[in-house]
C-alpha cells in the first residue's frame, strides 16, 4: 500500500480547521518524505583508476631516496 500524497490526505480530511493534532503529524510526514532528496550512491572508482598510494609500503619496496 502505497501512501496518499499531502494533496490526497487534505482532500479526504477536509478543512485543517477541523484536524487533531494526529492528522497534521501524519500530513507533515507526508510532506516531508515526498520533499526528502534520496542519498547520493558514491560514484565507483573508475576501470585504471590511480590507486592510492599506501602510507605504509612493505620494507625494500619503492625508492629509497639513493640514486643506484
Amino acid at each position: 500500500m502505497t501512501s496518499p500524497t499531502p494533496a490526497q490526505f487534505r482532500a479526504v480530511h477536509g478543512d485543517m480547521g477541523h484536524w487533531q493534532a494526529v492528522d497534521f503529524e501524519i500530513y507533515e510526514h507526508l510532506v516531508e518524505s515526498q520533499y526528502a532528496v534520496p542519498p547520493t550512491p558514491r560514484p565507483e572508482p573508475a576501470d585504471g583508476a590511480a590507486a592510492r598510494p599506501d602510507p605504509n609500503p612493505p620494507a625494500g619496496a619503492g625508492p629509497t631516496g639513493s640514486a643506484g
